[in-house]
Protein backbone atom coordinates (compact mmCIF):
# COMPACT_ATOMS: atom_id res chain seq x y z
CA UNK A 1 0.00 0.00 0.00
CA UNK A 2 1.36 3.42 -0.97
CA UNK A 3 1.61 6.06 1.72
CA UNK A 4 -0.84 8.94 1.35
CA UNK A 5 0.59 12.11 -0.10
CA UNK A 6 -0.38 14.87 2.29
CA UNK A 7 -0.12 18.63 2.05
CA UNK A 8 -0.86 21.60 4.31
CA UNK A 9 -1.30 24.92 2.51
CA UNK A 10 -1.32 28.11 4.60
CA UNK A 11 -2.06 31.33 2.74
CA UNK A 12 -4.29 34.28 3.59
CA UNK A 13 -5.08 34.68 -0.11
CA UNK A 14 -8.00 32.26 0.09
CA UNK A 15 -8.45 32.03 -3.68
CA UNK A 16 -4.83 30.99 -4.21
CA UNK A 17 -4.98 28.51 -1.32
CA UNK A 18 -8.12 26.93 -2.76
CA UNK A 19 -6.73 26.82 -6.31
CA UNK A 20 -3.53 25.11 -5.16
CA UNK A 21 -5.54 22.78 -2.93
CA UNK A 22 -7.86 21.78 -5.76
CA UNK A 23 -4.91 21.22 -8.11
CA UNK A 24 -3.18 18.85 -5.68
CA UNK A 25 -6.42 17.15 -4.61
CA UNK A 26 -7.21 16.41 -8.27
CA UNK A 27 -3.92 14.48 -8.38
CA UNK A 28 -4.77 12.38 -5.34
CA UNK A 29 -3.13 14.43 -2.61
CA UNK A 30 -4.83 14.77 0.79
CA UNK A 31 -4.94 18.54 1.26
CA UNK A 32 -5.63 20.66 4.33
CA UNK A 33 -6.03 24.43 3.94
CA UNK A 34 -5.41 27.16 6.50
CA UNK A 35 -5.90 30.87 5.89
CA UNK A 36 -4.13 31.94 9.08
CA UNK A 37 -0.80 31.00 10.60
CA UNK A 38 -2.55 30.30 13.89
CA UNK A 39 -4.79 27.70 12.23
CA UNK A 40 -1.84 26.04 10.47
CA UNK A 41 0.11 25.88 13.72
CA UNK A 42 -2.91 24.40 15.50
CA UNK A 43 -3.17 21.69 12.83
CA UNK A 44 0.52 20.88 13.18
CA UNK A 45 0.34 20.76 16.98
CA UNK A 46 -2.67 18.42 16.79
CA UNK A 47 -0.65 15.91 14.76
CA UNK A 48 -1.75 16.63 11.18
CA UNK A 49 1.68 15.40 9.90
CA UNK A 50 1.69 16.60 6.27
CA UNK A 51 4.50 15.42 4.01
CA UNK A 52 4.61 18.90 2.50
CA UNK A 53 4.00 22.29 4.10
CA UNK A 54 3.44 25.29 1.85
CA UNK A 55 3.09 28.58 3.71
CA UNK A 56 2.88 32.19 2.70
CA UNK A 57 5.56 34.35 4.25
CA UNK A 58 3.36 37.30 5.24
CA UNK A 59 0.07 36.07 6.65
CA UNK A 60 -0.74 38.35 9.55
CA UNK A 61 0.53 38.85 13.07
CA UNK A 62 2.15 35.41 13.06
CA UNK A 63 4.04 34.97 9.81
CA UNK A 64 5.20 32.02 7.77
CA UNK A 65 8.55 31.89 9.56
CA UNK A 66 6.75 30.92 12.73
CA UNK A 67 4.73 28.27 10.90
CA UNK A 68 8.01 26.85 9.56
CA UNK A 69 9.61 26.97 13.02
CA UNK A 70 6.66 25.04 14.49
CA UNK A 71 6.86 22.46 11.70
CA UNK A 72 10.63 22.03 12.09
CA UNK A 73 10.24 21.57 15.87
CA UNK A 74 7.87 18.62 15.51
CA UNK A 75 9.06 15.10 16.27
CA UNK A 76 10.68 13.50 13.22
CA UNK A 77 7.78 11.08 12.71
CA UNK A 78 5.31 13.90 12.06
CA UNK A 79 7.61 16.65 10.74
CA UNK A 80 6.97 17.66 7.10
CA UNK A 81 9.59 16.21 4.75
CA UNK A 82 9.41 19.36 2.63
CA UNK A 83 8.77 22.98 3.62
CA UNK A 84 8.00 25.64 1.02
CA UNK A 85 7.67 29.39 1.54
CA UNK A 86 5.65 31.41 -0.97
CA UNK A 87 5.53 35.19 -1.07
CA UNK A 88 4.14 38.00 -3.14
CA UNK A 89 7.06 40.21 -2.19
CA UNK A 90 10.19 40.16 -4.33
CA UNK A 91 13.24 39.87 -2.14
CA UNK A 92 16.72 40.24 -3.56
CA UNK A 93 19.64 38.09 -2.40
CA UNK A 94 17.35 35.93 -0.27
CA UNK A 95 17.26 32.15 -0.42
CA UNK A 96 14.97 29.45 0.93
CA UNK A 97 17.60 28.64 3.56
CA UNK A 98 17.15 32.15 5.00
CA UNK A 99 13.67 30.99 6.07
CA UNK A 100 14.69 27.42 7.04
CA UNK A 101 12.66 26.18 4.08
CA UNK A 102 13.52 23.91 1.19
CA UNK A 103 12.08 26.11 -1.56
CA UNK A 104 11.14 29.78 -1.88
CA UNK A 105 8.68 30.86 -4.58
CA UNK A 106 7.56 34.33 -5.57
CA UNK A 107 3.90 34.60 -6.62
CA UNK A 108 2.41 33.99 -9.08
CA UNK A 109 3.21 30.30 -8.84
CA UNK A 110 2.83 27.76 -11.65
CA UNK A 111 1.31 24.72 -9.90
CA UNK A 112 2.93 22.34 -12.40
CA UNK A 113 6.39 23.73 -11.58
CA UNK A 114 5.57 23.44 -7.89
CA UNK A 115 4.44 19.85 -8.36
CA UNK A 116 7.57 18.96 -10.32
CA UNK A 117 9.81 20.38 -7.60
CA UNK A 118 7.84 18.63 -4.86
CA UNK A 119 7.90 15.28 -6.64
CA UNK A 120 11.63 15.57 -7.39
CA UNK A 121 12.46 16.53 -3.81
CA UNK A 122 10.34 13.79 -2.27
CA UNK A 123 11.60 11.18 -4.73
CA UNK A 124 15.16 12.02 -3.69
CA UNK A 125 14.06 11.56 -0.09
CA UNK A 126 12.39 8.26 -1.08
CA UNK A 127 9.07 9.22 0.52
CA UNK A 128 6.93 9.54 -2.60
CA UNK A 129 5.46 6.57 -4.47
CA UNK A 130 6.01 6.57 -8.24
CA UNK A 131 2.35 7.46 -8.76
CA UNK A 132 1.06 10.98 -8.57
CA UNK A 133 3.05 12.61 -11.33
CA UNK A 134 0.95 15.22 -13.05
CA UNK A 135 -0.49 14.18 -16.39
CA UNK A 136 1.28 15.33 -19.54
CA UNK A 137 0.00 18.64 -20.93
Amino acid sequence: MNPARTLLICDDEEELAHELGEFFASLGWCVELSVTAEDAIAHLRCGLAPQVLITDLRIGAIDGRQVVAEARALPAAIRPALVIIITGHVMHNVTAADFDSDFLYVKPIDPNDLLDDINSFLARRAVLPSQGQHPPD
